[in-house]
């Protein structure tokens, strides 16, 4: 009997059918104890963008390796299919409504909400968070509660890459190895470690008979065996609480989502979970459970008081439940936030799914895994009941929450590839069939493929806009290309256009401000932007927008004062630091603007131009040898640098370090075209004489 015959024929015989093709999963141990490690270690590893269904010994061997040594749950759910909100719901143990991020771009988790790490801090506990990519940045709000918060800032220039910068899992994982491998440290220790590599672009070398998109899950299953192993090895897992997880999965088609974001389907929203360590046992359980459970059973674990508060239930209680009526709250909201969709809602219980959209949807999901028959008009009565259960979660699609209007280099991007979000405005009451996700998709793939290829298009976007105006990713990501082409004359009109819709995010107001700043239109700018930072929960790169326009139009100690608040909001970001740095020089202060400098090239020591600054900042308090340390550092970087290289011969001239002088102006005038630099040439022939 095929699969699909078995569908037809009905649920009982498509369940028999799968269980007569699956080997039986090993009987589950006895739940373990409520307090199964007091004061012990935790480790809580996340992998970005990692479907449930690739948890297998082919493909992730290592990840299968610690599932048969722990308890593995096979019916996990994300509750929203984008990275930010959903980590936020894993280091909080909230739902996205309670949490207040909805999406990547436009939200950030506020201070008043209490994550994990902050529970653990307070109870003695170092903690360190390592992660692979910058829609994690410590700007967005997970920071909370870290001793350490290693991400990757993205201080580039835009030059029309919408890509998210990133670094690979085997740099994330051996950072975090070496942190909690220091022998210094006695004290229990929480580590969360991100890695991001299956993401889209997929970017693992070829391995036969795997899709790129396999070869990226399997080749970061090999870093996480190594990583495991490596702790092992050292003893560091002996007490140790290990947790494995997804923030969410990848459509790769089906439903014709190539990616993640839009929709509610299983295949984005269903991720792997694994968790083992000592009095933990072993077992395989088909409970529903879901990520706002972590935080309660991490407590558990380690025997910290319950919080009442929280909505989720300790995994030990979801093992020993059996058959369960417990409903499962779901939602994915990049529809809206990006082209002004319907927002998605949908909620999971007794093995059905309930998905409320325009054109509404119903699935058995026990019987139907793939999501392939939608249900909706003959079985009311099962979908009045899912409705009634998605009620209880409260009005989730209103939006609200920590609100992060982006703005500057590293925002410009838009983040392509399912992170384009637009802004949180809140939505409309009422959708149409055209509004619905599924009638969007076509335009919103497009719009994904168009930011994701070699080289995007203004008019391609152009396109989207057109057969769609309220699309606001499409409008602030043609405004950005065209701002990067020294057009921010044709940008000011289309962002207008965009903010006289109903609906337009603050997204547009920020965009709209960095384009008079590019077009010259400085005191609009600050106009702009004064009114943006005047709203609640204004960001870091707003405040930074701001002190950039206001030291265009002249008024440095109001451009130092913006930057300061910049600083405040997000003190890891290393484009902050410089940008006051240079604030700080105007205004004669070189101490602060070296320790600026110094602590922005501690996250980021391959930053030629900020050892140019630094060596600036030095060179400016008096301190010469400093400076030529700064340069050289430079040059070490950028071999070539004429301005460095003439810089170091002056200045060691002016030491009296004649040799080192020489030797410097040689390699300027190896460095430069003849006939190139006609005065600083002239010099540097002298000091040769």
């Amino acid at each position: 009997m095929t699969a699909r015959r078995a569908r037809v024929l009905g649920g009982l015989a498509t369940l028999v059918a799968l269980a007569a093709c699956s080997p039986a999963p090993p009987p589950a141990e006895p739940a373990w104890p409520a307090a199964a490690l007091p004061g012990g270690n935790v480790l809580l590893v996340t992998v970005d963008t990692l479907r449930a269904d690739r948890l297998t010994p082919a493909t992730m061997p290592a990840l299968s390796r610690l599932a048969e040594r722990g308890r593995r749950f096979t019916t996990t759910y994300a509750h929203a299919p984008m990275t930010l909100p959903s980590h936020a719901s894993i280091l909080t143990g909230l739902l996205p409504p309670a949490h207040g991020v909805r999406g990547n771009a436009g939200y950030r988790l506020v201070d008043g909400q209490t994550t994990l790490a902050e529970r653990l801090h307070a109870r003695g506990y170092r903690t360190g968070a390592f992660v692979g990519a910058f829609v994690l940045d410590a700007r967005f709000g997970l920071a909370q509660g870290f001793d350490r918060y290693s991400g990757v800032d993205d201080d580039r220039p835009f030059a029309g890459d919408f890509a998210y910068a990133e670094r690979p899992a085997r740099a994330v994982l051996n950072e975090a190895a070496a942190w909690i491998l220091d022998p210094s440290a006695a004290e229990p220790w929480l580590a969360w470690v991100h890695v991001f590599d299956p993401h889209a672009p997929y970017g693992a070398p070829p391995r036969s008979g795997l899709s790129g998109y396999d070869a990226d899950v399997h080749e970061t299953d090999r870093a996480l065996g190594d990583f495991l192993e490596r702790l092992r090895a050292a003893g560091a897992l002996a007490r140790t609480f290990v947790v494995v997880t997804a923030d969410h999965g990848e459509g790769l088609g089906e439903h014709g989502e190539a990616t993640h974001g839009l929709f509610a389907y299983d295949t984005t929203m269903r991720v792997p979970l694994v968790v083992a360590g000592p009095r933990v046992g072993r077992g395989v359980h088909t409970q529903p459970a879901a990520h706002i459970d972590l935080v309660p059973t991490v407590l558990e674990v380690l025997g910290v008081t319950a919080d009442p508060s929280l909505p989720g239930r300790p995994l030990r209680d979801v093992a020993a439940a059996g058959s369960t009526t417990r409903a499962v709250y779901l939602e994915a909201m990049e529809g809206w936030l990006t082209a002004r969709a319907a927002p998605v809602t949908a909620v999971v219980a007794e093995g059905w799914k309930l998905v409320d959209v325009p054109v509404g949807e119903l699935y058995n999901v026990a019987a139907d895994p793939g999501e392939r028959e939608n249900v909706w008009a003959r079985d009311p009565a099962r979908r009045r009941a899912l409705e009634a259960r998605l009620k209880e979660f409260g009005p989730a699609a209103t939006l609200e929450g920590a609100e992060l209007v982006e703005a500057g280099e590293a925002a410009a991007r838009l983040r392509a590839l399912g992170y384009a979000a637009a802004g949180t405005a809140a939505p409309a009451a009422r959708f149409s069939d055209v509004d619905d996700p599924k009638a969007v998709r076509p335009l919103y793939e497009r719009f994904l493929a168009t930011l994701g290829g070699p080289s995007p298009s203004v008019d391609a976007l152009r396109e989207i806009v057109a057969a769609r105006p309220a699309f606001e990713a499409a409008r602030l990501a043609a405004a950005s290309l065209l701002i990067e082409q020294s057009r921010a004359a044709e940008a000011v009109p289309l962002l207008e256009e965009g903010r006289a819709l109903a609906g337009a995010g603050p997204a547009l107001d920020e965009r709209l401000a960095v384009a008079f700043l590019a077009a010259g239109r400085h005191a609009e700018a600050v106009a702009m932007l004064d009114a943006v930072v005047s709203r609640p929960g204004a960001s870091a790169d707003a405040w930074n927008a701001l002190g950039v326009a206001r030291a265009e139009t002249g008024r440095s100690a109001a451009a130092l004062a913006a930057f300061d608040r910049a600083v405040t909001l997000a003190p890891a970001a290393g484009g902050l630091r410089v940008n006051r740095a240079v604030a700080r020089l105007r205004a004669g202060d070189t101490a602060g603007a070296e320790a600026d400098v110094l602590a922005a090239l501690e996250a980021r020591p391959a930053w030629s131009e900020a050892w140019r600054l630094l060596a600036t900042a030095r060179y400016d308090r008096g301190d010469r040898a400093g400076a030529i340390a700064a340069w050289t550092r430079l040059v070490d970087l950028v071999p070539a640098d004429a301005d460095a290289l003439f810089n170091l011969a002056v200045t060691a001239r002016d030491l009296g370090r004649q040799e080192e002088a020489a030797r410097w102006a040689r390699r300027f005038l190896a460095a430069v075209p003849p006939g190139a630099r006609p005065d600083e040439r002239r010099i540097i022939e002298r000091l040769l004489r």
